[in-house]
């Protein structure tokens, strides 16, 4: 294994082990065990995707009440608590993921700057 391979396979473990993907994985797992949830954003999407065709086959009756059902069910959904937990928590994860992300391609970008 290279210094590369390791020090990736270092970083995926730390990250996996930090509290702010630890709280997003623990959301993550209570939203999948309720099924009528994820029922309702399988067919929110099913929605979506109805009101895009039906606008593209120059129906726009039928595509504006596919695109208000759509609208209902992510209202619905959008004030559900685990579900403003969850958003909250994969964007707190994302953030770090960033961050990280961020600092990597900056400490890659000096020491090319300076030929290393």
């Amino acid at each position: 294994m290279t210094t590369y391979d390791q020090a990736l396979e270092r970083l995926k473990g730390l990250l996996e082990k930090h509290e702010t993907v630890q709280a997003f994985k623990k959301s993550q797992n209570k939203i999948k065990q309720l099924p009528g949830l994820t029922d309702d954003v399988i067919q929110m999407k099913a929605y979506q995707q109805e009101a895009v065709l039906l606008q593209k086959m120059d129906k726009p009756k039928a595509s504006a009440s596919k695109e208000e059902a759509s609208q209902k069910l992510q209202q619905s959904l959008d004030q559900l608590p685990l579900v403003q937990t969850y958003r909250s928590q994969m964007q707190d994860a994302s953030d770090l993921l960033s961050h990280i992300t961020k600092r990597i391609e900056d400490k890659i970008n000096e020491e090319l700057a300076h030929g290393k």
